[in-house]
């Protein structure tokens, strides 16, 4: 039977406690056509979101707002529907701020899985680690090549994609083997979100808030497809009132976006404090939207929308 740890009382409850003290009003939220709710709080320090199938979301944590720590630290796993909100392993690991569900077990070797990564020191490194179904971690890759994994991806051939914040690259794994090289960001850009398209093209965002694509084998196809004047977080619409446009989180501002075709930018929302950090469509095909430093997962839904979903892709 899979158990889960319990919420520890550690060092930084205060300061977490300060922070979300210190956040503004949940009610000033707005996605106009949209309703706007908190999912899940107190979730202290998560970063980048995943869904397994069955609503279950996972989040990396990092619990050194702004700037970041590469502490280790447990994963998050939270229940459908907002709870139980649970540490995640029965380990920390290393700096674990992304994170992804391997359903088919195509890297980890065991369904159900649930990728992390992070950098470490001494000598700098980065790793990669599976907390599998029972909650044993397992470490599945080390490198001095790429150094800090930043958002994970799997794309529809089961292939696992992870940016590398140390390396500006974008890496890839195929069939559990050792990640290669898939793509190198132009002009020392440093890889940080990615987002696939049903397509099979990568949308990569730098630290400046530049998105660029490539293809499914890596060449590049459009050095600028979208500019934002700071770092964003990406993923690409269900369909029917989201449309399936790229949806863009700018982190610095707490706004909301949408990329429905190169340069094609539409403002959506704002008002998101604390920290917002990561989007992720989930199951229920509603956005869900991490604060970083306010502690909690936003969940934002359609209003009155009972059109048919149906795969496919327009931009």
């Amino acid at each position: 039977m899979n158990t889960c740890r319990a919420p520890q009382v550690s060092r930084f409850g205060a300061v977490w406690a300060a922070l979300l003290v210190a956040s503004l009003p949940v009610a000033a939220q707005s996605v106009p056509g949209f309703t706007v709710s908190t999912y899940a709080e107190p979730v202290m320090g998560p970063v980048f979101l995943a869904f397994a199938p069955d609503g279950t979301l996972y989040a990396g944590r990092d619990l050194s707002p702004p700037v970041g720590s590469i502490a280790p630290q447990f994963l998050i796993r939270i229940g459908p529907g907002g709870a139980p909100i649970q540490n995640y392993g029965n380990t920390q690991t290393p700096d674990p701020d992304p994170v992804v569900f391997d359903g088919l077990g195509v890297v980890s070797g065991v369904p159900g899985s649930v990728l992390t990564g992070g950098n470490s020191t001494s000598p700098t490194r980065g790793s990669i680690s599976a907390v599998r179904p029972d909650q044993q971690v397992v470490q599945l890759w080390t490198s001095t090549a790429w150094t800090n994994p930043s958002e994970m991806r799997f794309d529809r051939q089961g292939r696992l994609f992870f940016a590398d914040a140390g390396s500006g690259q974008i890496w890839i794994s195929e069939a559990g083997e050792a990640p290669t090289v898939f793509a190198t960001l132009p002009n020392n850009r440093t890889a940080f979100h990615l987002a696939i398209a049903p397509d099979g093209r990568v949308f990569a965002a730098d630290g400046n808030g530049r998105i660029t694509v490539f293809a499914a084998d890596g060449s590049l196809l459009i050095l600028s497809y979208a500019q934002f004047p700071s770092r964003v977080a990406l993923d690409f619409g269900p369909g029917c009132a989201f449309g399936r446009g790229l949806w863009v989180l700018r982190q610095a501002t707490g706004t909301l976006h949408r990329v429905d075709a190169p340069g094609q930018i539409t403002d959506v929302g704002s008002g998101f404090t604390g920290s917002p950090y990561d989007i992720k469509f989930g199951p229920d095909r509603s956005l869900y939207l991490s604060h970083y430093s306010g502690g909690r997962i936003s969940r934002i839904a359609a209003v009155d929308d009972d059109c048919i979903f149906e795969d496919g892709f327009e931009p």
